[in-house]
């Protein structure tokens, strides 16, 4: 249940969403007035028959707000950027049995990895032109991701971005080719320290992408911290992050709609 109070000082409180049955705990969390959340995490579990959200954190400009429920080892992470946020949707019954946001206008979700550049040439940028289909992306990778590179076309007219990344070489160079009516629907991947002559970075160690057909990878080596972005068809815009001797960290463009 969600309570909003206008700049007039007008009150509104929702509907209660799920809850047919009840739970032992009823928590509430107060954000001060300017405190915005600026991103979701928690896990998902079952409570046979049922697929459910078992735990749920709200992450704040401040802090972070729980996690409320019993954590499970499927966890799910959604940040975004300050100011972003319009409202939730999803699925309930006795339960919360699915969760999405609401998001305003192209945005930045992410970045999962390294979060701080070590200068202005570590940022990567690759956006996708309005009237332009992904037809192709580039990795090199070994042990970990080394670089990425995006290939785009609209009608007769190809547009590859640089390499990002990839200051070394890695053991593999793969391509994805989409089809024609294939979009991105979502990544997924690991987070972990780079070994060899450059060891101790915190890089994107493998990276999956995942489409309305198909799953493509994992490319690199599945070690470290997991992360999962799904979004809708239709809302992809890009990619961006950091980079240097390797894939540093990645995050999505995506087009306003819901998540």
């Amino acid at each position: 249940m969600f309570t909003t109070e206008a700049a007039g000082g007008v009150v509104n409180t929702s509907n209660k969403f799920g809850g047919w049955n009840g739970g032992q705990t009823v928590s509430e969390v107060t954000l001060d007035s300017d405190e915005e959340i600026v991103g979701i995490k928690g896990s998902v579990g079952t409570k046979a028959p049922y697929t459910i959200i078992s735990s749920l954190s709200f992450v704040t400009n401040k802090t972070t707000h729980g996690p409320f429920g019993g954590a499970t080892s499927s966890e799910f992470s959604l940040p975004w950027e300050n100011g972003s946020l319009v409202g939730f949707y999803g699925l309930a019954g006795y339960y919360i049995d699915g969760i999405g946001v609401y998001l305003r206008q192209i945005l930045k979700i992410g970045t999962w990895g390294k979060t701080l550049p070590a200068g202005p040439q570590n940022n990567w940028s690759f956006k996708l032109e309005p009237t332009y289909h992904l037809t192709k992306i580039t990795i090199d990778h070994g042990d970990l991701i080394y670089s990425l590179m995006f290939t785009a076309q609209y009608g007769d007219l190809t547009y590859t971005s640089e390499k990002m990344g990839g200051w070394n070489g890695g053991e593999n160079v793969s391509e994805i080719t989409f089809e024609g009516d294939e979009e991105i629907n979502g990544i997924s991947g690991t987070v972990a320290l780079s070994r060899g002559t450059y060891a101790g970075l915190t890089v994107v160690s493998s990276i999956s992408f995942m489409t309305n057909k198909k799953t493509h990878g994992p490319f690199g080596d599945v070690r470290g911290t997991p992360f999962t972005v799904p979004w809708n068809a239709g809302s992809f815009a890009g990619f961006y992050g950091l980079a240097g001797y390797y894939i540093d960290s990645i995050g999505v463009y995506l087009k306003a709609t819901n998540y």
